[in-house]
């Protein structure tokens, strides 16, 4: 958008309050409450203190605009990757089918909403010493703005390679037709200005909520930056250290970050506008159904990339657009109860909904379970909006990035790096066995049982467990369990009560040690790099991340072609063809969208990218 500068705002009658629009309509729950005091230019505006919070507040609306986090990005722009597809008819016309042009709507959007926020924090920082204030909240807010233009850069950057670096605002530019920037530079000014940002804002047990950028959604995103740096098409492996120092700056932090005992709360905890600042350090913010009652700022969190469900207003009304690849569901262990949270295992019907269990063969048929209308609580459901938060970055995230970083420095992983792995292993795997029999092991037969006894289980803390005993011989051969039951906190005892004499055995629960690493998958650099490559794809799956991974690990085409390879032919299957239409779609120029064909043709400096 910025790089045709004056055909968006004119130098002279720039108006401001572009972005009291923005805050009137798009505003965030706990921060962005400011009004729009009326029309008016930059040189009555930027008097007061709120004046400035609303022109920050307008950078940070824009990551609610249906042009990012708000729409399109949720399953119809093709981040998912090799993960899943959109089975919307239009969207598999476009960009969200890797039908990409470089006329594409949903493109332009994206270019456009970024460079408006990069302008709306250049506004911030250029007028940020002009009202009287205090300099603490002074340097909070010149922070925020920092943070948020060098995001909006990275997302810039990450998506279209080189592009216009714009440090001026429209009004003050002296530059109207910018031409784009080395990729490299693009990346030094996202680090400075991330860097400069982390020592200015608030840490987030100050704030105690997500919405906002902290020090620690600083570096968590510093650390994020430095591997894309560090991965195609850069190639600088010095960033793999800076990576680490950033990851490790969240990990020491005071905050005390830690992974939320449930995965599927994490996600309820969206849903329900609960903060968690332990596990998720920053989130987009909705707060509302876009109804009149609740007001205006909702997304579509849930309804484009939520479980299908068109008949039960109680449970919330969504198009259920993505769905799962089988590649992403057969990554899973069969015990990983993240795989059917974040790929549902059953499908709504009929009003009242009623849950029904997808069969065992229909994978590609399911939906996205990650975000669940169900768990709302803002009333009445709307069926076009959604209050739903959405995670930019969770600590697992952070875990993985330091694990990845430090295998990369060390040419290997430490015994510290496998053990966060193994903690988000833990997290997740076992929930569906922890507190419950694993075995009971028959250590002596005993003589002369003519029948099977019983098999008492007492102690350990639970309660439920059932088994019984197999008998040969007169002796007691094996146990079978029959109900591994709940709640064991220690090992419970064995007894047996029957006709015969001896009989002992002893039980064993799920530690969750059986989840962790094998020494096969922690050996050397090269096989604990495929280990943490598989969790980040598991434990983040549906978070738009993937494609991004996937690209500076230099693997995206040869991912999402082995995807292809893999469909069935000739399913007859609606969901298979389109996933069909859409792997067979990808090209090798798909790493970068267009540089969209309305901003070329109004500022010739911008030169295409390859294969467009």
């Amino acid at each position: 958008m910025m790089t045709n500068i004056q055909h968006i705002l004119s130098k002279k009658a720039m108006v401001v309050l572009v972005m009291a629009l923005l805050v009137t309509g798009t505003s965030c729950k706990k921060f962005l409450d400011t009004t729009a005091e009326g029309v008016q230019t930059n040189e009555k505006f930027f008097k007061t203190q709120a004046q400035l919070n609303a022109a920050l507040n307008s950078s940070y609306a824009v990551l609610t605009s249906s042009a990012l986090y708000g729409n399109h990005m949720l399953g119809r722009m093709g981040l998912d990757a090799d993960q899943g597809f959109s089975t919307n008819a239009s969207d598999l016309n476009d960009v969200g089918g890797y039908n990409v042009q470089a006329d594409d709507t949903k493109v332009l959007a994206f270019w456009k909403a970024l460079y408006l926020g990069i302008n709306q924090a250049n506004l911030v920082l250029e007028n940020i010493n002009k009202p009287v204030m205090d300099e603490v909240s002074r340097a909070k807010i010149k922070g925020e703005a920092l943070f948020l233009r060098g995001y909006y850069h990275y997302l810039l950057v990450s998506n279209f390679g080189s592009v216009p670096v714009v440090l001026t605002s429209a009004i003050n530019t002296t530059e109207l037709f910018p031409a784009r920037t080395q990729i490299a530079q693009v990346y030094q000014q996202i680090l400075s200005d991330m860097t400069a940002a982390a020592d200015l804002v608030d840490d987030i047990q100050t704030l105690n909520y997500a919405g906002k950028v902290t020090k620690s959604a600083a570096w968590g995103i510093l650390a994020r930056v430095c591997l894309q740096m560090a991965g195609q098409p850069l190639n600088d492996a010095s960033k793999y250290a800076d990576a680490m120092t950033w990851a490790k700056k969240v990990i020491d932090a005071t905050a005390g970050h830690s992974l939320n005992p449930s995965y599927e709360q994490i996600f309820i905890n969206y849903a329900q506008d609960k903060y968690d600042i332990k596990e998720s350090i920053w989130e987009v913010e909705f707060w509302s159904d876009g109804g009149s009652t609740n007001g205006s700022n909702a997304g579509l969190v849930g309804i484009n990339n939520g479980i299908r469900q068109t008949a039960d207003a109680n449970i919330g009304y969504a198009a259920g657009y993505v769905h799962p690849t089988k590649a992403l569901y057969d990554s899973y262990e069969e015990q990983d109860q993240r795989r059917d949270w974040n790929i549902a295992s059953f499908y709504y019907s009929g009003y009242p909904a009623e849950k029904i269990s997808w069969p065992s063969t229909a994978v590609f048929q399911r939906n996205e379970g990650k975000f669940r209308r169900e768990y709302e609580t803002v009333t009445p459901k709307q069926n076009g909006r959604s209050p739903q938060n959405f995670p930019l970055l969770r600590f697992s995230d952070v875990l993985l990035m330091y694990a990845e970083a430090v295998n990369q420095v060390n040419n290997g992983p430490t015994v510290e790096v496998i053990n966060y792995v193994n903690q988000i292993r833990k997290r997740s795997i076992i929930l569906t066995n922890t507190s419950k029999l694993r075995a009971i092991i028959v250590n002596n037969g005993g003589k002369s049982y003519a029948t099977a006894p019983l098999v008492i289980i007492s102690g350990g803390g639970g309660t439920g467990a059932k088994a019984t005993a197999n008998v040969s011989a007169g002796q007691v051969t094996s146990i079978t369990i029959t109900d591994a039951g709940s709640g064991y906190t220690s090992v419970p005892s064995i007894s047996f009560f029957g006709s015969g004499t001896g009989a002992a055995a002893t039980a064993t629960i799920y530690t969750g040690e059986e989840t962790n690493l094998l020494p096969a998958q922690t050996a050397n650099e090269v096989v604990f790099l495929v280990a943490v490559k598989q969790e980040r794809n598991r434990e983040l799956a549906f978070e738009l991340l993937r494609k991004a991974d996937l690209i500076r690990w230099g693997e995206f085409t040869t991912q999402m072609q082995i995807v292809l390879n893999t469909l069935p032919s000739n399913s007859g299957v609606t969901e298979i063809e389109a996933a069909r239409k859409y792997f067979s779609a990808v090209e090798a120029r798909d790493v970068l969208w267009p540089i969209p064909l309305q901003e070329r043709r109004l500022n010739s400096k911008l030169t295409q990218n390859l294969g467009w």
